[in-house]
């Protein structure tokens, strides 16, 4: 199932409720109980997302407009931006305030996570809860960035080694290629020019992305809701760093706080991201395991008499001898499977695709590999320069600059020499190395070594999540005094893809009681991965035939 249509399976199901019960019967109308008067005005929302199926649904929520400052550190400054805003309402009493929800990136559009699955969020969290989403800086309509085509065009420029370039496989059967010589030209070349065309568009505002300005524009919806000093986050991924960033900046207003899907914020600023990747292998070996267990049925690699030992002997085999890609591939090399295999691990939903992908790679056919370039970014009609923002944000917060080629050779190979599924993470962060743009507030690492939160921070990894892994997760907790790990031993990237029930009974008894698991709590999932897969493809065809709408699959 294709990224677009695992959003549209959750459209579809907000359709099919929508249309059984009137809107008196679906939200219960509940008041904060504050003594604060809110700043925002909500009303039903009526937004263009360049899609049907996403304007028609999103007349389940409420939005709203922000105004908030440009520059937090210029207090004179009269310049304002607008922040969007949407609310998924909460559906019990009593009603418990609002938690903020940042669904990750940088880059990606809390606008449109709420419209995707806001209903979902709120029952998770047990009904009590407003569920605020927000639009960061540069996405949707907030402080978009310019870059022309650009970015689209450099990417593809970067992954694409010349063949004077091109050498010979190394021992994990990527196409290895004259690395210094990479680096001193491709990518070297690509980031100066991507720097200086952002830097030439964006020259008036690039200094005011970065996820501090991010977490006082977080604090500034709080004090405009009137509902308390309090802020109330769930953080996924990216939002993990946003979590850790709020939590630094502002511990005495910690509220309820569960990041999920765990990055360790030293890891984003100072070394791009290098370790990241570190439980994919893991990951994808329980991806074989989860095949054989579900048996031909459902997983075709999974035939008579095969074992995970011997499928891994024969993928290893075949990516050591190469693949005949088409004519014009966007990129030359085995690498590109690395890249479709992270990709297809990051969601179970995806896992069907992943089955016949690998098949592909069995038998040698290069062209059944669909796109094995295209970037795994968020760009969408709504939020068209999300790609770029990703690096607004992340280039602006990060320490790593370069003044020659030698100077990021150290930081490629760190990455080249972690694993096979590494370098996959990689290319955007290497544009930082020239970026321009400083954020003009930068994270103060200091304040994240040792936080005391006014109360205890939640923390969810998957134990087999391909880009973010467990150990992140032990590590952010110990450094945040009284809080809690749990592990989930679902599959995916964040614990939703892959449900559990005992999951979600922790999370709410964390966000309405405040209370926190036993330490070294582990939760299963409810469904084994491939049988859930295949359950959630058929949910998504009963809830579209059911509203009456066709379902691409």
């Amino acid at each position: 199932m294709k990224p677009q249509n695992i959003i549209l399976s959750h459209l579809l199901l907000q359709s099919v409720q929508a249309a059984t019960v009137s809107n008196d019967e679906q939200l219960i109308a509940l008041t904060s109980g504050s003594t604060k008067k809110s700043n925002i005005d909500w009303a039903r929302c009526d937004l263009d997302f360049g899609h049907s199926t996403t304007n028609q649904y999103q007349a389940a929520y409420d939005c709203a407009r922000l105004e908030v400052p440009l520059d937090y550190t210029n207090q004179s400054s009269p310049d304002t931006l607008k922040l969007d805003l949407i609310k998924a309402k909460a559906t019990r009493k009593p009603f418990e305030g609002s938690v903020l929800f940042n669904s990750g990136g940088p880059g990606r559009s809390g606008v449109e996570s709420i419209v995707a699955r806001g209903a979902e969020y709120v029952e998770i969290l047990g009904g009590h809860y407003d569920i605020i989403g927000f639009d960061p800086r540069g996405t949707g309509r907030t402080l978009r960035p310019t870059s022309g085509n650009s970015i689209e065009r450099v990417l593809i420029e970067s992954n694409t080694p010349s063949s004077k370039q091109r050498s010979k496989r190394d021992e994990h059967g990527l196409f290895q290629i004259d690395t210094r010589q990479y680096v001193n030209s491709t990518l070297w070349q690509s980031a100066g020019r991507l720097a200086e065309e952002c830097y030439k568009d964006n020259a008036d505002v690039g200094r005011f992305y970065g996820t501090p300005f991010v977490a006082r524009d977080m604090i500034s919806i709080v004090d405009a809701l009137g509902q308390g000093d309090k802020i109330n986050f769930w953080g996924i991924s990216y939002g993990s760093v946003l979590g850790q960033v709020v939590a630094g900046m502002f511990p005495a207003r910690i509220g309820r706080m569960m990041i999920d899907s765990n990055l360790l914020i030293n890891d984003y600023l100072d070394t791009a991201g290098h370790g990241s990747t570190q439980d994919a292998e893991k990951a994808f070996l329980h991806f074989i395991d989860e095949c054989i267990a579900a048996g031909p049925e459902l997983c075709s690699l999974a035939g008579n008499g095969t074992t995970a030992e011997s499928l891994l002997k024969a993928i290893d085999k075949q990516i050591r001898g190469g693949i005949d890609f088409d004519d014009t591939p966007k990129f030359e090399g085995n690498s590109a499977i690395y890249s479709l295999i992270l990709r297809g691990l990051r969601d179970v939903s995806e896992f069907p695709n992943l089955d016949a992908t690998i098949n592909a790679i069995l038998q040698g056919d290069g062209t059944a590999i669909d796109s094995p370039l295209e970037t795994d970014l968020m760009s969408s009609a709504w939020s068209s320069a999300s790609d770029l923002v990703y690096l607004m944000v992340f280039c602006g917060d990060s320490s790593f600059r370069a003044k020659t080629p030698d100077d990021i050779f150290s930081l490629y190979q760190a990455h080249l020499t972690a694993g096979p599924f590494a370098p996959s993470t990689m290319r955007e962060a290497i544009y930082c190395a020239r970026w321009k743009f400083q954020a003009v507030e930068q994270v103060d690492l200091n304040s994240l070594r040792n936080i005391k939160t006014a109360n205890p921070v939640l923390i969810i990894n998957g134990a087999y999540d391909p880009v973010t892994p467990a150990a992140h997760a032990w590590e952010i907790s110990a450094r945040m005094q009284g809080s809690r790990v749990v592990i989930h031993e679902g599959v995916g990237h964040g614990f939703v893809t892959h449900p559990s029930e005992c999951v979600n009974d922790i999370v709410a008894k964390y966000f309405n009681d405040g209370e926190l698991p036993e330490i070294n709590t582990t939760c299963k999932p409810d469904t084994p991965a491939f049988e859930y897969a295949e359950y959630a493809k058929s949910k998504a065809w009963q809830d579209a035939a059911e509203a009456g709408l066709d379902y691409i699959g």
